[in-house]
């Protein structure tokens, strides 16, 4: 798909709700684990393609991580009910928030990405921050901790221009800045935060 230029589907959020509350409750130790999850939750139709997929990607079926994923996919509703905080979500009929700040931002989405992906995501987002957007600098700190809307609902708004910014430096004219985006699970990362903050 990557050769044919077909960029790849974003996974259920069954799937990534998965791997956000594995990671939350610390069955995900390693980068190798985050690839192969997010390389499964890719591939898979349904939970048991999920779970073929993780065997075929190196997570073993007789691991504590195969198993919570198994009991996490036979009962979704009822994980997502019970840790809602734990993936980042506002409860129902809750007003989501109107400051998107650097370490939630990237709180939400850590799972999905190795920690140099990591990086890139808070330099970007500190870029866009300070770039294009009213942002609150913490004086006493000295840095900047993260973005204003004006009101919960204008954080589409906001995310649709991180969006546009995120897309600009993926397909940035510098061979150098794309090289830095190769590989970053960008529609992962913006349905993760639009989920959480619209």
């Amino acid at each position: 798909m990557e050769q044919e230029g077909i960029p790849p589907a974003i996974p259920d959020f069954v799937f990534i709700d998965a791997i956000l509350l594995s990671h939350r409750l610390g069955y995900v130790r390693f980068t190798e684990q985050k690839a192969a999850l997010l390389a499964s939750a890719r591939a898979a139709t349904d939970a048991i393609s999920f779970m073929q997929a993780m065997d075929n990607f190196g997570v073993g079926d007789r691991s504590r991580l195969h198993s919570f994923l198994g009991e996490f996919l036979a009962a979704p509703a009822y994980y997502r009910a019970q840790y809602p905080t734990i993936l980042g979500l506002h409860a129902k009929d809750e007003a989501p928030p109107s400051f998107l700040d650097n370490a939630n931002v990237l709180f939400l989405v850590e799972p999905m990405l190795t920690p140099e992906q990591q990086e890139v995501l808070y330099d970007a987002y500190w870029w866009f921050s300070r770039n294009h957007q009213p942002f609150y600098f913490d004086v006493k700190k000295g840095r900047l901790i993260g973005v204003y809307s004006s009101a919960p609902q204008d954080n589409a708004s906001t995310l649709e221009r991180f969006e546009d910014y995120l897309f600009r430096l993926v397909n940035h004219s510098s061979q150098r800045v794309r090289q830095r985006y190769e590989g970053f699970p960008t529609e992962i990362v913006l349905a993760i935060l639009k989920r959480a903050f619209l």
